[in-house]
């Protein structure tokens, strides 16, 4: 047995910045969301990982899907969370060939309608009693998002505010396409800058700035050299106090007020 997982929107994400910089292309979107569910229960005093224990209906019920989808799903789901791994670079910004990869799960069980799952050890450093450079944010602020994008833009942008809070650009962040790529998992789909544009970065900023729960709205410059697109600035207005506006605040995205079907992911029902 386990402790019980409390399905609380309030409680908080604590992740070190190395973490949510890496490599997490090979998680669905339902993968997300339960693998950061489990970060979200570990207190600040806690000195190890536990297993935990959940009705399948009361997680479908939080994560927002059917129970009996959930329950057709579950088996297939628990598969990949057993073979998801997140890549870290180790080596810093002059060697990213340095990296460690890390699985998320160590075991997870169905017995009766019950789900026990548990944390691989190997992530307590990354998740547990977090000093220096980390993100954190309550996990209500993510569990609307439907699609993949949004949630790592969001946590991508919240680590690199976090970082850079004595910099006076601390609500500018700036990106080459190569390295935006590779944070959104799109090194290898998503070829055409258009598409990588409208169906990734475009999808992202729209769930953000639409969700009532996240702390901040974002807007984003595209960098040409020419006609070709290099990088993108993303600029942040909060909706708390610690952002204060910017000078270069860009004119925000025009959105369809729709959500867009194109945008829908093949993953998203598990």
């Amino acid at each position: 047995m386990g402790n019980a997982l409390v399905l609380n929107k309030d409680f908080k994400i604590v992740m070190s910045n190395s973490m949510v910089k890496g490599k997490q292309d090979v998680l669905t979107l339902w993968q997300h969301k339960i693998f950061r569910l489990l970060i979200s229960q570990i207190k600040p005093s806690d000195k190890g990982l536990e297993t935990y224990t959940c009705k399948i209906t009361d997680l479908a019920e939080y994560l927002g899907m059917k129970p009996k989808s959930m329950y057709g799903d579950i088996n297939e789901l628990t598969d990949k969370l057993m073979q998801a791994f997140i890549k870290i670079n180790i080596g810093g910004k002059e060697h990213r060939e340095n990296w460690l990869k890390i699985n998320l799960i160590s075991s997870c069980s169905c017995n009766n309608g019950i789900l026990t799952i548990r944390l691989n050890d190997d992530v307590k450093p990354f998740v547990l009693q977090q000093k220096g450079f980390y993100t954190q944010y309550e996990i209500g602020s993510i569990l609307n998002f439907k699609s993949v994008y949004a949630i790592r833009l969001y946590e991508i942008l919240l680590s690199d505010f976090k970082a850079s809070f004595f910099s006076r650009n601390r609500h500018k962040f700036e990106y080459s396409i190569e390295r935006l790529r590779q944070l959104m998992g799109c090194e290898d789909k998503l070829l055409k800058f258009s598409q990588f544009k409208e169906k990734c970065i475009g999808k992202a900023i729209f769930e953000i700035n639409n969700s009532d729960t996240s702390e901040f709205t974002l807007t984003a410059k595209y960098n040409k050299n020419g006609r070709a697109v290099e990088g993108v600035s993303f600029i942040l207005l909060g909706r708390s106090e610690c952002f204060l506006p910017c000078d270069d605040y860009y004119n925000i995205i025009k959105t369809s007020i729709e959500w867009n079907e194109s945008w829908d992911e093949p993953d998203a029902p598990i």
